[in-house]
């Protein structure tokens, strides 16, 4: 390994923009989570990249009448604890000018969006052009809070200025 790869690796991984040379490690790493798997344009997407390997992503989504959404975070399982999520959650809310900007998780991921000022929103305060996918993400979660005997829910957060 030269000494700039032995360098950037120990450093972590260089947070940039997708090419399109990345979109098939975002198909993989959105699927391998279980995640939206619906309008994964590699344009609107950030990844971490460690020597070469996408090992994490994240997108602006834009819905219908224009509601912007964080989505398809996911890190690496071999790669989380590491601080890239953060990294690249901070990226991507900084490359983000327009607010609102909202996002959906489960319950166990609540603490974790609002160290970035997401907070929870009531279902009739959820823009109407995202209640649909809000539905069916909830259908899906209750669906597997039975067939895991484990209670998830899900959740939409929001995040104006801080």
């Amino acid at each position: 390994m030269s000494t700039d790869a032995a360098d950037s690796a120990s450093s972590g991984p260089v947070i940039r923009a997708a090419t399109e040379a990345d979109a098939t490690a975002i198909h993989d790493l959105v699927h391998d989570a279980q995640l939206n798997p619906r309008d994964l344009d590699w344009r609107r997407f950030l990844v971490a990249d460690e020597v070469g390997t996408v090992v994490a992503s994240a997108q602006v989504r834009v819905h219908g009448a224009g509601t912007r959404e964080l989505a398809s975070v996911v890190v690496r399982p071999d790669r989380r604890a590491r601080g890239i999520g953060r990294t690249l959650v901070e990226a991507a809310i900084a490359r983000e000018p327009v607010r609102p900007l909202h996002l959906f998780c489960e319950s166990r991921t609540v603490a974790f969006w609002e160290r970035f000022a997401f907070r929870t929103v009531e279902d009739e305060a959820i823009p109407r052009d995202m209640r649909a996918t809000f539905r069916m993400g909830r259908i899906a979660v209750r669906a597997l809070s039975i067939s895991t005997h484990r209670h998830y829910a899900l959740y939409v957060m929001r995040r104006d200025e801080p």
